[in-house]
C-alpha cells in the first residue's frame, strides 16, 4: 500500500503542554482521510508538523515520501493547504493573488480556476481584505487546487461556508480531487460532511490518537443496545469484553458496545427482558462517546 502521509511518534510542546504526543498515523494515497478532534485536541498542530510549518520535539514522518523537515519546501509544492483561518495579502485583489501564486508551482490549471472564481461569485477586483470569512475559505481552496496537488490538506474548509457552499465544497473534493486518485486530508468540527465524503477517520482527543479506522467499520463495530429486563440483573453483566459504558434510565438501560455485539447481546438475552433494540450510531454519535470517554 502507498502511503501519501507517515507519522511516526510525532510529538510537540508547548510550554508544559503537549499538543501533540506520540502520535502516528498513516494515510493511504487516493483516500479522502477524516482527522477528528475537539477544539484543542492537536489537530491544526499536527498538519502544521506535517507540512514543515512547525518542527516536532520528537519522531519523524514523511509526505508523499519526503521527510517533514528535511524537504518540507517540496511537500509544500506538491500540497495543496486551506488553513482554518486563511491569511493572504490583504491588499491585494483576487485577481493579483491568483497572478502572485501562480508563479509558485509547476502546474496551474486556469480553467479551474476560472470555473470556481465564476460559481464562487468572487470579485477579481475586489480587494481580499474585504472579503467575507466564507468568500476568503473560497479563494484560498481555489488557490490550492489550481496546483493539481497530490495531496489536499484542508483545516475546518467550511468554516464560514453557508449550507449550499458546504456542499459544492463536498462535490469538489468528491469529484475534482478523488476521483483523480489525489489524496484528501479532512479536518473538520462538521462530522456529517466528514460522514459523508471520508474513507477513513482519525479521532484524536488531547493531542493523542483514540482510534483510527474505517467510517464503515467504525459504524458497524459501535452499537448502543436498550434493554428493559424483567429483574434486577448482576453488576458483572455490565463488565462484559466490548462492553464501553453503560448508563441507566428508569428501568432501561443503555448499553455502549464495540467490537463484541454477537456474544454480549447472547450474554444479555440469558436474562429475561420485556424490550430490548439496538441503536445505530451515526459518526457524531461515535465521536462524541469516544471523546467523553478519553477524558475518563
Amino acid at each position: 500500500m502507498t502511503l501519501a502521509i507517515e507519522l511516526e511518534g510525532l510529538s510537540k510542546s508547548f510550554k508544559d503542554k503537549k499538543a501533540v504526543d506520540n502520535l502516528s498515523l498513516q494515510v493511504p494515497a487516493g483516500s479522502i482521510y477524516g482527522f477528528l478532534g475537539p477544539n484543542g485536541a492537536g489537530k491544526t498542530t499536527t498538519i502544521k508538523l506535517m507540512l514543515g510549518l512547525m518542527r516536532p520535539d520528537n519522531g519523524r514522518g514523511k509526505i508523499l515520501g519526503l521527510d517533514i523537515e528535511k524537504e518540507s519546501e517540496s511537500i509544500r509544492r506538491r500540497t495543496g493547504y486551506v488553513a482554518e483561518m486563511p491569511h493572504m495579502y490583504g491588499y491585494m485583489t483576487v485577481q493579483e493573488i491568483i497572478k502572485f501564486c501562480r508563479p509558485f508551482y509547476p502546474v496551474w490549471n486556469s480553467g479551474l480556476v476560472e470555473k470556481y472564481l465564476d460559481f464562487f461569485s468572487l470579485p477579481l477586483k475586489g480587494k481580499i481584505k474585504n472579503l467575507s470569512k466564507g468568500m476568503n475559505t473560497q479563494l484560498a481552496l481555489i488557490l490550492a487546487i489550481a496546483p493539481e496537488p497530490e495531496l489536499l490538506v484542508l483545516d475546518e474548509p467550511t468554516a464560514g461556508l453557508d449550507t449550499i457552499n458546504r456542499q459544492e465544497l463536498l462535490r469538489i473534493i468528491l469529484e475534482e480531487i478523488s476521483v483523480q486518485g489525489r489524496t484528501v486530508f479532512l479536518s473538520s468540527h462538521l462530522l456529517h460532511d466528514v460522514e459523508r465524503v471520508a474513507d477513513q477517520v482519525a479521532i484524536i482527543n488531547q493531542g493523542k490518537l483514540i482510534d483510527v479506522r474505517s467510517i464503515d467499520d467504525l459504524k458497524s463495530s459501535v452499537k448502543k443496545v436498550r434493554v428493559v429486563f424483567q429483574k434486577e440483573v448482576p453488576d458483572d453483566l455490565f463488565s462484559l469484553p466490548g462492553i464501553q459504558s453503560y448508563s441507566r434510565e428508569g428501568k432501561a438501560y443503555l448499553i455502549t458496545i464495540e467490537d463484541n455485539l454477537q456474544d454480549v447481546l447472547n450474554a444479555i438475552k440469558n436474562y429475561p427482558y420485556f424490550a430490548l433494540d439496538i441503536i445505530d450510531q451515526n459518526l457524531e454519535d461515535i465521536f462524541i462517546d469516544k471523546v467523553r470517554r478519553s477524558k475518563a
